[in-house]
């Protein structure tokens, strides 16, 4: 059976000699770091997402499939 470790600045640590602080602090880490990755996903999609609108806007302007209406501003 292989002992878990933690590896910090280059430095292991055997996971099984942590204090109840420790532990809840690598816990809180690990947890951040998957929702970090989590967020990083999403934003990928939500990127893809609003260039893919922003070209099909394009395309539609340049096709001339709208009706254009000029704004007054004053």
């Amino acid at each position: 059976m292989t002992e878990e470790t933690i590896t910090l600045n280059g430095k292991e640590y055997n996971s099984s000699n942590l204090t109840t602080e420790q532990e809840y602090i690598c816990s809180q880490i690990s947890d951040l770091q998957r929702k970090s990755q989590e967020t990083k996903f999403q934003l990928d999609q939500i990127t893809t997402a609003l260039d893919s609108f922003i070209h099909t806007l394009i395309e539609n302007f340049e096709n001339g499939n709208t009706q254009t209406q000029e704004i007054n501003n004053g």
